[in-house]
């Protein structure tokens, strides 16, 4: 019986390795794409280099060529920053389409925690996710983020002229403003950093970056008993939230705040579980998208605030600049009404020169075409995996001048349009948070400028350049940055 287990687990070893020499074969239409060493691959992932690392490896071949290649999981990749075949990949994205978690990490467990959700789907599945929560997206309670902003000045008012670490205070804000505007849910986090809700969220975030189940994908068939007790965790952390909100509302409420356009996303996505006759969106379909909106309405926006106070603070001429514009602008307003925040014309490109130099995704979901595309001299075949890859795109010299360089000035007529900017995407896939992130930075940056001169310490790590993480489960932000807000005397 012994030699027949033996036997067998060496055939199918034998079958393995006889399968990964197979896929490393490169497909003829892309064997003269510029291929990436395997090696700075796995040296990149393990010391968590930041995207900034990754483009000084991939920087020569993709200024020329614009597409190189890669070996990962079994599977050749390829990274895209040419503007053409960028275009095509977030415009046609029937041909285009995304590769879902399972596709790219089957049996993995950030599969199981994001599942198919309005970001990771497509087809008719993606655009009833959208149809659901694009309403919420149109009408912004707007006082949400401005009763969070005054919450945030309140806390920062022990700090007067100390170094605060600005990327976690922001985490904390932007995940109250998310829980407000998004759940009907207070989870308190400015003044109560380690309740139960987020120490289960960075718990589970930890457990689903670690670099070890990306590089050798077998070992997300051994049980992770730990990790899975924590997603669980949270899991029903989130399901409180919705029992929550059900129990907190009577079914006509619901019906009359989706027939006026007031109900909030939560509400939106209960709406489409309740019919069980005509049910849109099923319970854990419902989780999926909580976990999705989790990540990205609030990590994203922290880091985009974070980074855009660390300019600030260091090109002193920008930020007297934008505050001289908020006083002008906003006059005796403490926050600024839809019409003033258009007049914000020099924040707005301070904000857009930010998302360019620390995109806060650094690279688009996977997408595969879903045949044969040809691209110059290329044939790219079906179902072979993607990269937009977001940060080299946006500092690629063949599409910005100095692109290392802070220059607002550069969007001043917003030129801009071909897709050599791609903070939120592109196409109808782009970002749904886009105006919830924006206006939400702006009135963050009005309470502040208003009130603080921002510096950086004279012995900060980001003295001469922003130290840049790993992208943290798909999201892109600095090391730790304490800043010194010192309160203005005028």
């Amino acid at each position: 019986m012994i030699q027949i287990i033996i036997l067998a687990f060496l055939a199918f070893l034998v079958w393995k390795i006889l399968r990964f020499f197979k896929n490393l074969k490169v497909p003829e239409g892309i064997k003269n794409i510029p291929t990436f060493s395997y090696l700075d691959l796995l040296f990149h992932i393990f010391t968590k280099g930041g995207p900034d690392k990754r483009w000084e490896y991939t920087r020569r071949a993709l200024e020329k060529d614009g597409i190189g290649r890669f070996w990962f999981n079994k599977e050749w990749v390829l990274l895209v920053t040419d503007l053409d075949l960028a275009k095509d990949i977030v415009t046609k994205s029937d041909l285009y389409a995304k590769a879902t978690l399972e596709e790219s990490f089957p049996g993995s467990l950030l599969s199981k925690f994001y599942g198919t959700n309005v970001v990771m789907s497509n087809g008719d599945v993606w655009r009833r996710h959208r149809r659901i929560a694009n309403p919420a997206f149109k009408n912004l309670p707007k006082h949400v983020f401005v009763e969070s902003t005054i919450k945030l000045l309140n806390v920062m008012e022990k700090f007067d002229n100390q170094p605060i670490e600005v990327k976690n205070l922001m985490h904390r804000l932007t995940l109250d403003v998310l829980g407000k505007a998004a759940f009907g849910f207070d989870f308190n986090n400015l003044e109560d950093p380690e309740n139960v809700y987020v120490t289960a969220y960075n718990e589970v975030i930890e457990e689903l970056s670690k670099p070890l189940y990306l590089l050798l994908p077998f070992l997300n068939y051994f049980p992770r008993f730990e990790a899975r007790k924590k997603l669980a965790k949270l899991n029903n952390l989130y399901d409180g939230i919705v029992e929550n909100k059900r129990k907190s509302m009577q079914l006509g409420e619901l019906d009359e705040k989706i027939n006026n356009n007031s109900a909030d996303l939560l509400e939106y996505m209960i709406n489409a579980c309740n019919d069980p006759e005509n049910q849109t969106l099923t319970n854990e379909e419902l989780r999926y998208n909580i976990a999705i909106f989790m990540l990205a309405g609030h990590d994203t926006t922290a880091n985009a605030l974070t980074t855009i106070l660390y300019l600030l603070a260091v090109h002193k001429d920008a930020q007297s600049k934008v505050r001289e514009e908020i006083l002008r602008v906003l006059g005796d307003d403490l926050t600024p009404s839809m019409e003033q925040q258009k007049e914000l014309k020099y924040m707005n490109m301070v904000i857009n020169e930010n998302l360019r130099l620390y995109p806060p995704i650094a690279q688009l979901p996977r997408r595969y075409p879903i045949q044969d595309v040809r691209f110059r001299d290329y044939v790219i075949p079906a179902k072979t995996p993607m990269i937009l890859f977001v940060y080299g795109i946006h500092h690629s010299s063949k599409n910005w001048e100095d692109p290392e360089k802070f220059i607002p000035e550069r969007f001043e007529n917003e030129r801009h349009n071909n897709y050599s900017w791609l903070s939120f995407g592109g196409g109808n896939r782009s970002c749904l948070g886009t105006n919830f992130s924006l206006i939400e930075q702006r009135i963050i940056l009005c309470a502040l400028l208003r009130k603080y001169e921002v510096s950086l310490p004279a012995d900060s790590i980001h003295k001469k350049k922003l130290q840049i993480d790993h992208a943290n489960s798909g999201t892109m932000g600095p090391h730790p940055i304490p800043l010194i807000f010192k309160r203005r005397t005028e």
